[in-house]
């Protein structure tokens, strides 16, 4: 396996033990329900507000969309490991 296949895998791991850990699931159920309390508890005149918490959500779901991507990445290259070998 080359260098780069077997960095894929070990992240891979690290990315699947960050998605199972209970405290991140928690980290980011927390923090993802009070963005969208307050997004929804914004006056009308608040759209500055209202914009900085909508990319602040965006930008969350940005961190665990490129974690389960890293495990993705990883998965693959381990089936090609298995394939090849």
């Amino acid at each position: 396996m080359g260098k780069k296949k077997g960095e894929e895998v070990r992240r891979a791991g690290e990315a699947q033990q960050l998605l199972d850990n209970p405290l991140f699931k928690e980290a980011l159920v927390t923090v993802r329900e009070a963005l969208i309390t307050h997004l929804l508890n914004t006056r009308v005149a608040e759209e500055v507000e209202r914009d900085r918490l909508y990319i602040t959500i965006k930008a969350l779901d940005l961190v665990e969309q490129h974690i389960k991507s890293v495990l993705e990445t990883g998965t693959l290259a381990e089936r090609e490991q298995d394939y090849f070998n």
